[in-house]
């Protein structure tokens, strides 16, 4: 029996005191006018016709008190402020809640084609975030991965303990940091612990188109007003930066850093696509979804670690195999800034410590 896939779709809408609620297209329809440029191509690509596109556009307007978009004969559509306001918004909170989403999809998937087919067999996966990640549900057959999204170290953690079957974490390239290697050493041990090879990327800054501030390396960064959108305390790529900064002899505190921190690379590259953040340090593949400038800095490897005694599981043999298939490798080394590392080959921790 073919089972169909089950996707959640989060939305939210604007709602005043008297319970009056906007159309919940507004917001598709702001992203596409900011793409098109035109009301009558951005309301084709969302399926509204022109009219109704027309309609949402004059109730946002009436519901402000001010207009969302500027609408000139001749001369197409674009946002106002108060648009590029919401969308940007909109972009904030969609890379925030992405990754919780994609596990929480993939979760309810697993569950509901565990009750439909007896054949399923369900392979729970922690994993740092990352777009080659993501594809794993697509090139997966018969919805075997459940996949959620943790921090390097949680991720082993959680193997070492017995909460997944698969972990993924990622090392440095070029760089040692040393609590990182101790605490890899502590939950990989050799005759515990097999590691395969995954992909490579590339990590550097993520600025706003054209690069205004003419950012070139992390010195450009010292004792300015720019502002720094971080990652999480004790996440790979938080470590990284901070190795990175301590390799140039920069103190962290001469780096004008902001309070909060983000949990994805995607979230990081919204902050400073939104305005919210000058600069963030991550993949050039988040850089390029939202149109950023990116400066490669440093690369580091993506990895998986499987318990000995999984390494025959045909839940797992099947997951190698997917790593080693052409069809996504392939779809890896389209990403901007990832490569496919031998992936599927058998490497030892003291080869990737050096």
């Amino acid at each position: 029996m073919q089972i169909n896939s089950l996707n959640i779709v989060p939305t939210w809408r604007f709602e005043n005191i008297d319970g009056e609620k906007l159309h919940l297209a507004l917001l598709p329809l702001l992203g596409a006018i900011q793409q098109r440029k035109k009301l009558t191509a951005a309301a084709q690509d969302i399926g509204l016709s022109y009219r109704h596109a027309w309609n949402i556009l004059q109730e946002a307007d009436a519901f402000f008190a001010s207009p969302v978009t500027r609408k000139e004969r001749g001369r197409g559509a674009s946002l106002t402020a108060l648009g590029e306001v919401l969308l940007q918004a909109n972009q904030r909170i969609d890379a925030r809640l992405h990754t919780q989403m994609e596990s929480l999809t993939m979760e309810l998937n697993a569950k509901v084609h565990k009750v439909l087919s007896d054949q399923v067999s369900i392979m729970r996966i922690y994993a740092s975030h990352g777009y080659a990640v993501a594809l794993i549900p697509k090139y997966m057959p018969d919805y075997q991965a459940e996949l959620h999204y943790h921090g390097s170290a949680d991720a082993l953690k959680a193997l070492h303990s017995g909460g997944c079957k698969i972990a993924g974490f990622t090392v440095p390239l070029h760089h040692k940091i040393t609590a990182q290697q101790q605490r890899y050493q502590a939950l990989l041990k050799p005759n515990d612990v097999r590691i395969f090879r995954f992909i490579q990327r590339d990590q550097g800054l993520m600025v706003a188109a054209g690069n205004h501030f003419n950012i070139q390396s992390l010195h450009d960064l010292v004792d300015k007003k720019i502002r720094l959108i971080n990652r999480q305390p004790y996440s790979g790529t938080r470590e990284l930066l901070e190795e990175l900064l301590l390799q140039e002899g920069i103190a962290s505190n001469s780096i004008h850093s902001l309070d909060q921190h983000e949990y994805t690379h995607t979230a990081v590259a919204a902050q400073v696509a939104t305005g919210m953040a000058d600069v963030g340090f991550g993949m050039e593949a988040a850089a390029a979804k939202f149109d950023l400038d990116f400066i490669p800095l440093t690369e580091d490897a993506y990895l998986w670690a499987i318990k000995t005694e999984s390494e025959n599981d045909p839940e797992v043999i099947s997951f190698i195999d997917m790593l080693k298939s052409t069809g996504f490798q392939e779809a890896v080394d389209a990403l901007p800034g990832y490569r496919c590392d031998n992936a599927g080959e058998r490497v030892t921790l003291a080869d990737l410590l050096g």
